[in-house]
Formats: C-alpha cells, structure tokens, sequence
C-alpha cells in the first residue's frame, strides 16, 4: 500500500506541476468567470448562466485535463524506463496500473475543486448582483468583489508562481496551481450562500466520467504511444456524448431545482461496468514490452 500511495502521489503532482495542466485550469475558469460577467440577459433566473458556464467548464475543461494529464504520465513514466524499474521492484502491473490512474484521478479531484469554488462564488456574485439591480433598477451584473475573487483565480497565481520560482526555486505550475486551490477556497468566505450547496450532486456527477476517462486515458496509455492514445480517447469522448447529458444536469438546477443524491449514486453505478472494462484492458499490458 505504501508503494501505490507513493506512485499515485507522485503522479499527481507531476500532472499538477505541467504548465498544460495549468494552461487547461486558466482557460476553464475563464470561461467560468468571463461568460457570465458579459452576458447580461438572464433567461428568468440571475445565475442560470454562471451556473451553466461554471458546470461546463468543469466539464469539458476536466475530461481534457485527465485525459492529457494521465496520457502523458504514464507515455513519460514507459519512454523514461521509469515504469520498467518500479515493475523490477515488488510493484506489480495491477498495482502500478491503478495506482498511475488513482493519482491523475486524484489531479482531477484538485482541478474540479478549484472550478467548483469559483462557480460557487461566480453564481453567488450573480444573485447578489441581481439583487442589487433589482433596489437600483440598473442592468443585472455580477458583483463586483464576487467578479474580483474569480479574475484573482486566473491573474494571480501566474503572478504567485512566477516568484516562487524566481526567489524560491518553486515548481512554476505547480505553485500557480495551488495558489489558485488557495484562492478558490478562500473566496467561498465571502458572503458565503447555503444554498449553493445544490451544486454539490451536480458537480459529483462529473467526478464519474472523470474516472472513466482517467482509467481509459491510463489504459491507453500502457499499449500505445501518445498520438494514438489521444485519438482512442478522441473516440471514446465521441461515443461518450449521447451520454453527456446524464451526468451534466445544470438545467435541473433552474428555478430552485435540485439534484438527488439518489440519482448520483445510479449513475455511478451504471459507469462501473465501463469503468472496469477499461482497467482490465489497462492492466493486461506486458511488463516485458516496455
């Protein structure tokens, strides 16, 4: 157990630490915060569209960030002959297999905490926003200091990264990374809204294609070079898409609605079988062809 929570935490950070990944989180919480903040029509409801932009954000941002962010791992740990070395010691190809997909799950888990947090804070921004346009009869917007915490998310871990790594030798992406975990966190404080705890079955229904594609991408990974796992997985995301809208309901949160619990647990259970197809076919690769 020690080995594979050394190999899982290993790769997540080092898939932390890519400048994509960090590319891949500042292009999703752009489009989290920027899309609400210039549209100013809101459809009967003030945060339809932060909720709607925040959701899909972790959702497109987040299959691409596991995706890319297990595919290379594992291409990098084999090209290395890292992966043949830990496979020489007691570390079977089950457990290096599982652990290599666990830790970019793990990756993701931090990443969709960061776009969570912020859609929390984008979606508060808007009702209070709304709220106060409603008292001044001006034009809906978002909230200023709501607005503030989630540009914040984007401008200044760059900013925090780049001197960490100029005065401490920091890892730049990782640093950045985590100064922005930081600041998402941080702005949920703000006025903070119970009842933005509705977000919470909708933002756990995405945590299950994350891990199909996290044991896919891994899978892939273990037969097949970079270019040729990234059209597999291509192919999966196109057979994934009639699907899609089972797991991404923001539309079930219009008007007050709500997400059951219930609901997260069925669909977590009818993604198993496909989940444990993958990682049976991920850990039949051959420590000899490595």
């Amino acid at each position: 157990m020690r080995r594979f929570i050394a190999i899982a935490k290993t790769t997540a950070l080092e898939i932390l630490a890519e400048p994509l990944s960090l590319l891949v989180l500042s292009a999703s919480l752009a489009l989290a915060v920027f899309a609400p903040a210039f549209h100013y029509h809101q459809f009967g409801e003030p945060s339809r569209m932060a909720r709607d932009a925040g959701l899909s954000a972790l959702f497109v941002g987040g299959l691409l960030f596991v995706i890319v962010g297990a595919a290379r791992s594992v291409r990098r740990e084999f090209e290395s002959g890292t992966a043949a070395v830990a496979l020489s010691h007691p570390v079977s190809r089950i457990q290096f297999f599982l652990a290599k997909a666990c830790g970019a799950y793990a990756a993701f888990a931090l990443f969709a905490l960061v776009l969570g947090s912020v859609t929390a804070v984008i979606v508060n921004g808007a009702v209070i926003g709304a709220a106060v346009a409603r008292k001044t009869g001006d034009i809906p917007r978002l909230w200023g200091v709501s607005y503030a915490c989630g540009v914040a998310s984007i401008v200044l871990p760059y900013v925090v990264g780049a001197v960490l790594n100029r005065f401490f030798r920091f890892r730049f992406a990782l640093s950045a990374f985590v100064t922005a975990l930081f600041i998402a966190i941080a702005s949920l404080f703000y006025r903070p809204d119970v009842s933005l705890a509705r977000l919470l079955p909708a933002i756990a229904l995405l945590f299950v294609p994350a891990a199909f594609f996290a044991m896919a991408a891994t899978a892939a990974a273990t037969h097949l070079k970079i270019n040729a796992t990234s059209a597999v997985c291509a192919v999966l995301a196109a057979a994934f898409l009639p699907f899609a809208g089972n797991y991404c309901l923001s539309n079930a949160l219009a008007a007050g609605g709500a997400i059951p619990w219930a609901y997260v647990a069925v669909a977590a259970i009818a993604a198993l079988p496909a989940i444990v197809a993958v990682a049976l076919a991920g850990m039949s690769f051959s420590p000899s062809k490595l």
